[in-house]
């Protein structure tokens, strides 16, 4: 009987040996750059440690695998002989299937215990600890690490032409998070606020989208004309509630001279031409990311550029302003006409002006899937694109699925309004306060 207990007792050390590994593992695995960047700064001998093991996966995985192997043949082995045996004469009714059946019993007992105790509930634990656990274990890990070297060696060779082979990189330990699951991350981190969320998933959102969609199109720019004086200019620019404006070569656009300050205004002679306090214009293209734009104006120091398309033509202008609201939100300021741009009515349709930008319509609840993702950035844009031709006059429209767009107002050649209608009925969300 002490013989039994001495193998009940073996092999609840083997698995909890399992356990310790298993964890270790997924404890490796969880931790991010950053966390290995802030231990390998820190210098302590034992994240120093912990550092190599997870630059080296190969070296870690190896190890704990042969551990939990052998950690699993013993197990096995053990119980099968040791424990099964008693069971014997109590499953004597069983004749000659007796031993068979105490055996797979046995077996599945220990399976059912490992899988728990060995395995769920340690890597349950180690993800949510991951760091802590990870270090506690450094110290283990590399000392059975030095110990089965060997093995270890010959098991990473085999493991790097395997991966190799099928195409994959035996030296990079994880595939770097894509925006879009940097962004799911966010979304879904219960630490964070619904502010901060939105500051930081906006901020990803933004990595690839082109200064074309969010300019201010020329025709909805406040410029001012060469042959003004300061004391005419400093009057229309206070009317206009902004407090900077390119000057245009005989109000041509594709002709700015630069931009002038409200301040420069203020302080010049009324007589002063303006061509006389207008500043260089800082230029981009509307190629140009929105978080190159915003690197160039601050490195510039420059609030205000021009964009230009690839022949050199003015599309319109941006400011620094218009970049941070792409990120944190309208930023209002006692200067701004605060009316809300979208309308929602009873019929459950939305009306919202044709400079709308597409990549905010799923915040009013509107999902055009890839239709959202064109040679255009705009409500307008897309209507242009669907019809073939600029409609002559309010009241054309387009069928997309599961909505319809009808052109409400026009502007010269400019779609300046548009009705979404739903084409079955659904459950509005409240619209965005958006500036075009």
């Amino acid at each position: 009987m002490n013989g039994y207990w001495f193998n009940l007792a073996l092999i609840a050390v083997l698995i909890v040996f399992n356990a310790l590994l298993a964890g270790t593992e997924i404890a490796l695995i969880s931790l991010r750059e950053s966390q290995l960047r802030r231990l390998r700064a820190g210098g302590e001998r034992r994240a120093t440690r912990l550092v190599r093991l997870a630059e080296d996966p190969n070296r870690f995985l190896a190890t704990i695998q042969i551990g939990i192997t052998l950690a699993g043949f013993l197990a096995s082995a053990t119980a099968a002989v040791a424990l099964a045996e008693p069971l014997v004469p109590v499953l004597g009714f069983a004749g000659r299937a007796a031993e068979p059946l105490a055996i797979a019993l046995v077996t599945l007992t220990l399976t059912f215990v490992t899988l728990v105790v060995g395995e769920l509930a340690p890597k349950r634990l180690a993800m949510q600890y991951a760091q802590r656990w990870a270090l506690l274990a450094a110290t283990p890990l590399h000392l059975l690490a030095v110990v089965s070297r060997p093995a270890v060696w010959a098991l990473s060779r085999a493991t790097d032409l395997v991966v190799r082979a099928l195409g994959g990189n035996p030296r990079q330990a994880q595939q770097p998070p894509s925006p879009e699951e940097l962004r799911d991350m966010v979304i879904s981190h219960r630490g964070l606020t619904t502010e901060q969320r939105t500051i930081i998933s906006s901020a990803l959102e933004i990595h690839e989208r082109p200064l074309r969609a969010v300019l201010v199109p020329r025709r909805a720019v406040f410029s001012l004309s060469d042959d003004m004086r300061a004391a005419g200019a400093r009057d229309a620019l206070a009317r206009s509630g902004h407090s900077r404006a390119p000057v245009l070569r005989a109000g041509h656009f594709d002709e700015v001279l630069g931009i002038v300050h409200l301040r420069d205004l203020t302080t010049a002679g009324d007589t002063t031409p303006v061509t006389e306090l207008a500043r260089p214009a800082h230029s981009l293209s509307d190629f140009t990311k929105i978080t190159d734009a915003l690197r160039q104006l601050m490195a510039a120091r420059r609030h205000f550029a021009v964009v230009v398309d690839e022949y050199g033509s003015v599309e319109g202008i941006v400011t620094i302003e218009d970049l941070l609201e792409e990120i944190v939100g309208e930023i209002y300021d006692e200067t701004d006409r605060d009316t809300a741009t979208v309308r929602a009515q009873p019929d459950g349709s939305l009306l919202l002006p044709g400079s709308f930008p597409l990549h905010d319509l799923p915040d009013l609840g509107v999902d055009l899937g890839d239709l959202r993702h064109g040679p255009y950035s705009t409500v307008a844009g897309l209507v242009l694109a669907r019809l073939g031709h600029v409609p002559r006059r309010p009241g054309e429209s387009v069928r997309l699925p599961g909505w319809t767009i009808e052109v409400t107002g026009m502007h010269r050649n400019a779609i300046t309004g548009v009705r979404l209608r739903p084409r079955r009925p659904r459950q509005l969300q409240r619209p965005s306060r958006r500036g075009p």
